[in-house]
Parts: structure tokens; C-alpha cells; sequence
């Protein structure tokens, strides 16, 4: 089936059956990657800051940490969206998008400490690095998508 340009359509962005790229689906590595990066940095905020009491009596990011709860709020839809489509996808380049992201976040998380507050923020952002291509590369062998 050809596309409106006269090229073949090949599924807008997954990649061929075969395993290999589509050329068209390399976004999905750098948007994994900045948003686990800037959710990284806004839990690291507000692990650092900490919380104070809200006008209404939640959780408020401290004081000089209010950019780390704006990022870390603006960026939880993309990373639900990531995350959920890098598990659930059956293709690679979303799947290494959340891997990517997962592993970059937990390397800026344990780049900022050693505390324990850190590295179970790490170990949950390496475990969707782990996660994602595992449970793609299952999919591909049981032959879902």
C-alpha cells in the first residue's frame, strides 16, 4: 500500500517485522531518555528538599526546590506514556526508548547519592531498564505483538 507520497507505508513508526528500524522511529530513543532524565532530576529535588506543608495540607516541594516539583509534575504524563508504551509495545524502538530513559535516570539518581532515598529511586528506574526489552523480547519470541 503506498502512502500519500508514493512510498510504501510501513507501519508509521514500528519497525519491520524483521527486527530491524524503521527509519522514521528514532524519536522514541532521545524522548525516553530526556523524560527519565527530567523526572530523575525532579524526584532528586525533592528527595533533597524535601516537602513542606501545603496551603491545603499536602506535600509542597521546599523552598528553592520549586523548578524540581514543576519539572517533576509537567513530566509525568509523557513518562506514564512512555512507560506504559515501552512495555506494551511489541516493537524495539519505544522499548529502547524506556530502556534508555530507565537507565539514565538511575544513573543521575545514584550520581547524587548514596543514600537510600537514591538508590531505591535508581533501582526503580533500572528495573524499567531491564524490564522493557525483557519483556518485548518475550513478546517476539512468543510471537504477540
Amino acid at each position: 500500500m503506498l502512502g500519500h507520497r508514493g512510498k510504501a507505508r510501513t507501519g508509521a513508526g514500528r519497525s519491520s517485522g524483521n527486527g530491524s528500524f524503521d527509519e522514521t522511529s528514532w524519536w522514541w530513543v532521545p524522548i525516553g531518555v530526556v523524560v527519565g532524565l527530567a523526572v530523575s532530576w525532579g524526584i532528586a529535588g525533592l528527595i533533597e528538599g524535601g516537602c513542606r506543608r501545603g496551603p491545603r495540607g499536602g506535600c509542597v516541594a521546599a523552598d528553592g526546590y520549586e523548578l524540581h516539583g514543576w519539572v517533576l509534575f509537567l513530566a509525568s504524563m509523557p513518562a506514564m506514556a512512555v512507560v506504559i508504551i515501552g512495555l506494551a509495545a511489541g516493537y524495539w524502538p519505544p522499548t529502547l526508548g524506556l530502556a534508555g530513559g530507565g537507565a539514565a535516570g538511575g544513573l543521575y539518581a545514584l550520581g547524587q547519592g548514596q543514600t537510600e532515598s537514591y538508590v531505591i529511586s535508581a533501582g526503580v528506574f533500572f528495573a524499567l531498564a531491564i524490564a522493557a526489552p525483557t519483556v518485548t523480547l518475550c513478546r517476539r519470541l512468543k510471537g504477540i505483538r
